[in-house]
């Protein structure tokens, strides 16, 4: 059966359908909903504001009439208000201006308005056959003349309702285009993020399907997708890195344990096949074969220990600890090592320097240090181990000799698991002290570096300060 193709999920994403399943287009949507929302209102705001200015406009100007006619009125009785009624009726060329005058005794005195009611105040009038249409509705304001007559004037809304139905008209027509043009560019949108979305994930697939160094299109300074397809290509780097990590410290393990498995096996073998032997060769065999258990037990102890702590389980039992005193134990213990070699181990300790962490690893680190230059250092050489404070709060941490040393190219290598610059194995050891090292360094928040002591390797681990307002024996998690 041949192998599915990865990229094969990925292709719906194209289709309409796919299109209008994608977050993109959905978030569109929204925002194309949210914009036609703001239109609507805005424009309802819009045509409230401009259609209320527009009949503000004809009250005023029917108020300032009747003010006018009333003037008259009361200056020159009935008869002026008529004279006035019928002039302003003359100069009207747009029809627009209705008025109704009637005597005290109900009968018409002046104006247009066949019919109008003897009601003070404002009221909307509807009028058959006006010269708008059919149906003309007027806007009337009535009131009582001096004398006993009473005046009506109206204004046809005409105009008004024409300004309505343009507004709304215009309101239809954008808010139409609006919606197409949102659902055309929510459709290019979702088209586009579907197409990256669907190559990002045939790469993943790919990655999958066992294609380790396929990687996402990326362009330096690009957008969302971008960032995330960098992001993703670290993350696969990473772990292509840890891939090839595990691969070479499975070879090593396997390097390393077969020497003692098999010179295990090798004394078992030689104890068959010399039997009967006596007492103490029996025992010398048997001793042996334990040295052997023992140094494979002590590689899986280790390898143990390291992701032990790799995994920050320790962090949490963290105290503020005496680092000076560690420095002065640690240079106790091998001071007889160093000693039986001919060396010459001088401390330098600044006194009363603290630290955050857990001793036992913080010992256990330093031990290492100290006794890689011990075995590595130069016969009858001398080694120094100084502890001084930092002005910018923590202290600095060396351990320097002055054997071979180690080779620049080499020092971000011998933190590795069981790398050796020994690489055929000739000297004893398994190459985990100097990971442990990095590993205890890393989880105390320390910074470790190689340097060159000319002659020899200087080791500075650089300690962080202790948090602030913790006594002594205080467990404190840590910020790392």
């Amino acid at each position: 059966m041949p192998p599915a193709d990865p990229s094969a999920r990925t292709r719906p994403g194209g289709t309409l359908a796919g299109i209008l399943r994608t977050t993109a287009f959905r978030v569109t949507l929204l925002h194309l909903a949210l914009t036609l929302f703001g239109t609507a209102a805005l424009s309802a705001v819009a045509w409230w504001a401009t259609t209320g200015f527009a009949a503000r406009q004809v009250a005023e100007e029917v108020a300032r009439d009747m003010g006018v006619l009333q003037q008259a009125a009361q200056l020159g009785g009935l008869a002026s208000a008529a004279v006035s009624v019928e002039a302003r009726l003359a100069a009207d060329r747009g029809g627009a201006e209705y008025y109704a005058l009637t005597a005290p005794d109900g009968g018409r005195a002046a104006g247009n308005l066949a019919e109008a009611p003897r009601l003070p105040g404002w009221r909307n009038l509807r009028l058959e056959g006006g010269p708008a249409g059919p149906e003309t509705t007027l806007l009337a304001l009535g009131a009582a003349l001096p004398g006993g007559g009473f005046l009506v004037v109206a204004r046809d809304l005409a105009p008004v309702r024409e300004l309505e139905a343009r507004l709304l008209g215009a309101a239809g027509w954008v808010g139409g285009g609006a919606l197409l043009l949102g659902l055309l560019g929510g459709a290019v949108m979702g088209r586009g993020v579907a197409r990256r979305a669907a190559a990002m994930e045939a790469a993943l697939a790919a990655v999958e399907a066992g294609e380790i160094t396929r990687r996402l299109a990326a362009r330096e300074g690009g957008d969302e997708f971008d960032r995330l397809a960098a992001r993703i290509n670290a993350t696969l780097d990473r772990l292509a890195a840890l891939m090839q990590a595990v691969r070479q410290v499975t070879d090593d393990i396997a390097h390393d344990l077969r020497t003692p498995l098999a010179r295990l096996r090798q004394r078992l073998e030689a104890a068959l096949r010399t039997a009967p032997r006596s007492e103490a060769e029996w025992e010398a065999a048997v001793e042996g074969a334990l040295a052997d258990c023992d140094r494979i037990l002590g590689i899986f102890a280790a390898l143990l220990r390291i992701a032990q702590v790799e995994s920050g389980a320790r962090r949490a039992g963290f105290t503020r600890l005496d680092l000076t005193a560690v420095a002065e134990a640690v240079a106790e213990v091998y001071a007889p090592a160093a000693e039986a070699r001919g060396q010459v181990l001088e401390t330098r300790l600044a006194p009363g320097l603290m630290a955050w962490g857990d001793r036992e690893l913080v010992t256990q680190m330093l031990a290492n240090l100290v006794e890689n230059a011990v075995t590595h250092g130069r016969e009858a050489g001398h080694i120094r181990l100084t502890l001084e404070a930092r002005p910018s709060g923590g202290a600095l941490l060396a351990v320097a000799d002055d054997g071979p040393g180690i080779p620049e190219a080499e020092r971000k290598r011998v933190l590795r698991r069981f790398h050796r610059l020994d690489a055929a194995r000739s000297q004893p050891g398994s190459g985990l002290g100097l990971a442990l090292v990095a590993a205890v360094a890393e989880l105390h928040g320390m910074r470790l570096t190689f340097g060159d002591n000319r002659p020899g390797l200087r080791a500075v681990l650089e300690v962080p300060a202790p948090p602030q307002g913790t006594p002594a024996g205080a467990s404190h998690p840590s910020p790392g």
